[in-house]
């Protein structure tokens, strides 16, 4: 019996450890530690981030030089919960959206998203996960905007729940609406593949990914642009890098070669980037998409032989930009809008780093894409084959030339 009580309560005291440990309280940071962190961001950024131009050019102030007024803030802070919404506003200020503090609430799902072992073994790392589920407890505790946000979140999900449309419009004209590339349900597929098998009934097709804030490239290229294709499209965009550690790391890890600057094919198209001499490597991203016929839709055997129109705006980003770039640099469709897309769409995932004091986890690009001219691809967005104010002046104009 004694054996018995002694078990029960050796069972009784472990649940309690292990009670105190999960429900630890997030512990205050102190300001040496915060400003310790502080600085980690952005010496991380000095060696990594290659987008400080897009800043300088919007308001003719140098990021980095912000420094001392920021750490001053940080230095100031009273809390957790206020150091935490001065580096997320640090972070936010440069205004790309690949670039951000990762709410530790969405840990768990850029951990699903992101395959790279890099990544991997910093969004698992035991020590990361457990402050996290702190700094998740403790901002849900002390932060009202956090139930906004969540609200908000639901409301844009539920209206993008439907996330492919297709129509015959006035029966000539041949319609995809695609509000992202995140995922394709079976009945995003069935009703892309429906569209396909009658296509070539029709000489006009729009592509409508305005306001797509991009997700997977594999996505348009296996399922929009491959299965109607009448021939091999190729697509070649270049990226610059810094000379950082965690960069060299990162793209070793992804089994892509960094190359040197001085070894780039064409000298005239890094004449228009702002400090070339920052940047020490370059990667080449060659594209090639041939006809597949991969999901067995009949069709004619020569592909879609029409005229295809891919209609943008702003809200176009990341893999939606990218399928903007291959379509601009390829001529497999008219890239159409009343303003260039929104950007970003060379090269690969963005890398994350720890703030080695409270755990928190950066998100940020380490590439600059460039344009056919070598301008800033996130600065600039895709260039317009045609200027339509519209999707009613895309359909007059179509009518009209017909």
């Amino acid at each position: 019996m004694r054996r018995i009580i002694s078990l029960i309560l050796l069972i009784f005291l472990l649940s309690l450890s292990i009670g105190c440990s999960r429900d630890e309280k997030l512990k205050e940071l102190s300001k040496e530690q915060k400003v310790e962190d502080f600085n980690y961001y952005i010496n991380t950024m000095k060696e990594n981030y290659c987008n400080f131009d897009v800043f300088y050019n919007k308001y003719k102030t140098e990021y980095l030089n912000l420094y001392e007024i920021l750490k001053k803030e940080i230095e100031n802070s009273n809390n957790n919960q206020e150091f935490y919404d001065i580096m997320n506003a640090s972070i936010s200020l440069l205004q790309d959206d690949h670039t951000n503090l990762i709410p530790p609430d969405k840990i768990d799902w850029f951990r699903s998203t992101y395959k790279s072992d890099y990544q991997l073994n910093i969004l698992n790392d035991k020590n990361l996960v457990d402050k996290n589920k702190k700094w998740e407890n403790y901002l849900a505790q002390n932060n009202n905007l956090q139930s906004l946000d969540k609200k908000v979140n639901e409301k844009i999900y539920e209206n993008n729940k439907d996330n492919i449309q297709t129509n015959i419009i006035d029966n000539e004209i041949a319609y995809l609406k695609v509000n992202n590339f995140t995922v394709f349900s079976d009945e995003d597929i069935s009703k892309i593949n429906k569209l396909y098998k009658e296509i070539n009934k029709y000489n006009d097709y729009i592509i409508d990914i305005r306001g797509n804030g991009g997700g997977n490239n594999q996505l348009w290229i296996n399922h929009i642009v491959s299965p109607i294709i009448n021939k091999t499209y190729e697509s070649t965009t270049y990226a610059l890098h810094k000379g950082g550690k965690i960069t060299k790391d990162y793209y070793a890890k992804r089994g892509i070669d960094l190359k040197e600057i001085n070894k780039f094919p064409d000298k005239d198209i890094l004449d228009k980037v702002k400090n070339i001499e920052d940047y020490k490597y370059y990667t080449e991203y060659k594209l090639n998409i041939y006809n597949g016929n991969m999901y067995k839709i009949k069709q004619d055997e020569n592909g879609y032989s029409g005229n295809i129109y891919l209609l943008v705006d702003r809200g176009v980003f990341s893999s939606s930009e990218g399928f903007a770039m291959f379509c601009k640099d390829s001529g497999w469709a008219k890239v159409v809008g009343n303003e260039n897309s929104g950007g970003d769409g060379v090269g690969i995932d963005p890398i994350v780093f720890k703030l080695p004091n409270s755990g928190l986890v950066v998100r940020s690009t380490a590439e600059k894409g460039l344009n056919q001219d070598g301008s800033s691809n996130l600065e600039n967005g895709t260039s317009l084959d045609l200027y339509m104010n519209s999707l009613d002046d895309l359909i007059k104009y179509i009518k009209n030339r017909n």
